[in-house]
């Protein structure tokens, strides 16, 4: 009888060590409190017996940081966080835990100044010249720049994202060989200043020294578009020449909240090419060779063109424009597209091609686009020679991931008639596997 209470009392004595053990095992902590967010740092007040802190940090859906720290607080600033967040903390020793404590705060951003860089934003690639717009050179901020800008109406069209409205110091950092030349601004399809390059640098090349000047831009809180571009008039050839290095918008400090720009969406709701700011397609008359020259056509008589140029001369097989477009997937695109054709004794209406490679297509005589996959408008109707109209129908285009050249070419395969381009938009549609 001895013998088995001795051992139902061992076995109570394992069952209560056991439960014990168990109860250190899974004990909860006491939660953090008073977490409070001040000054670029997040604090709180820990737990007595923790020895670490879990936290997790979400914006939206996204986890945008995680760590376990010992300290009780963060510097939040030096993580590289910004806009609403929600942070998670939860006290640790071992296998024990707390509660979750969750903290809502919003780290502020501020508008400090912005490089950009002209060769990201080329669509003249200038595939058909001997040496291209698009020009390596590492003694060129971040290795490249932009040369070759030769007719009125070319240059580079950026599109900038700006977190707040106002007016801004703008500097164009630049190489020019001469007397001096300028060129013209446009912000949102709105001329907005003339730029003076008074220094002679000498051009970029063997040695590269830019110098720089600043103007101002206003720019409204989103999406806006800045065209930097060669205009003038015949007394100075147009504004004479410049290359372009590189930009840098100067913020003027202010404080925003990231999370309000994410309504105007990751990329501009369509991509403006401009038919001059790309490379014109021309076949010369005299010897039968295409060019890659076709000054555009400046805006006068009351008429009205997107950036104050469309271009013409659109008249014989292959004659069009190239533009060079990086895609960040392999996607399909519409394109909407903006034209002007008049009629005459024995003309045809106009049907644009659209044309789609990954290689450069070089001028020679014996050009020959007959072997590409074509997209073809309908037949546009007549609109009078310089009054632009936007075609109702559209076409897409597949473009693949990464450097695209996109031409917008006459065909005699398909009969098209003569017509004039100002522009085309095209709209991201559909990723495709």
């Amino acid at each position: 009888m001895k013998k088995a209470i001795s051992t139902i009392l061992i076995v109570l004595l394992v069952v209560f060590a056991f439960a014990a053990c168990n109860d250190v095992a899974v004990a909860k902590l006491n939660p953090v409190s008073n977490v409070v967010y001040e000054n670029g740092i997040l604090s709180f007040d820990g737990a007595s017996e923790a020895t670490e802190y879990e936290v997790a940090i979400k914006r939206g859906s996204e986890v945008v940081y995680e760590d376990s720290v010992s300290d009780t607080s963060i510097d939040i600033e030096s993580i590289g966080v910004e806009g609403n967040l929600v942070v998670s903390i939860v006290a640790s020793n071992g296998k024990s835990k707390s509660d979750a404590v969750e903290y809502s705060f919003t780290v502020l951003s501020v508008f400090g100044d912005v490089e950009i860089e002209a060769e990201d934003y080329l669509y003249n690639y200038g595939t058909g010249k001997a040496g291209s717009n698009f020009r390596n050179n590492p003694l060129a901020h971040k290795g490249a720049y932009v040369g070759g800008i030769d007719d009125a109406g070319q240059g580079v069209y950026i599109n900038y994202l700006c977190p707040v409205a106002g007016t801004f110091d703008f500097t164009v950092y630049y190489c020019h060989e001469g007397t001096g030349a300028h060129q013209d601004m446009w912000v949102n399809g709105e001329y907005q200043t003339r730029i003076d390059y008074t220094e002679n640098t000498g051009w970029g090349g063997a040695s590269f020294d830019a110098a720089n000047v600043t103007v101002q831009i206003t720019l409204k809180k989103g999406w806006n578009t800045i065209s930097i571009m060669k205009n003038g008039d015949s007394s100075d050839n147009w504004g004479d020449y410049a290359e372009l290095d590189y930009f840098v918008i100067h913020g003027d400090g202010s404080e925003y909240n990231a999370d309000d720009l994410l309504e105007y969406g990751e990329t501009p709701a369509y991509y403006r090419l401009e038919a001059e700011m790309g490379s014109p397609r021309l076949k010369n008359k005299n010897s039968n060779m295409y060019m890659c020259k076709n000054p555009p056509i400046v805006q006068q008589d009351g008429l009205v063109y997107s950036n104050g140029f469309i271009m013409g001369n659109i008249e014989s097989n292959y004659d069009g424009v190239e533009w060079q477009f990086n895609s960040p997937v392999k996607a399909k695109y519409r394109v909407r597209l903006a034209y002007a054709a008049g009629a005459f004794e024995g003309s045809t209406p106009a049907r644009p091609s659209f044309i789609v490679t990954q290689k450069e297509v070089g001028l020679a005589r014996g050009v020959d686009f007959n072997d590409m996959t074509t997209v073809t408008f309908d037949v546009l109707p007549y609109t009078g020679w310089g009054n632009v109209a936007v075609a109702e129908q559209t076409i897409e285009i597949v473009l693949e991931a990464g450097k695209n050249f996109i031409y917008c070419l006459k065909l005699d395969s398909v009969n098209s008639g003569i017509f004039q381009l100002d522009y085309i938009d095209i709209t991201f549609v559909e990723e495709v596997a």
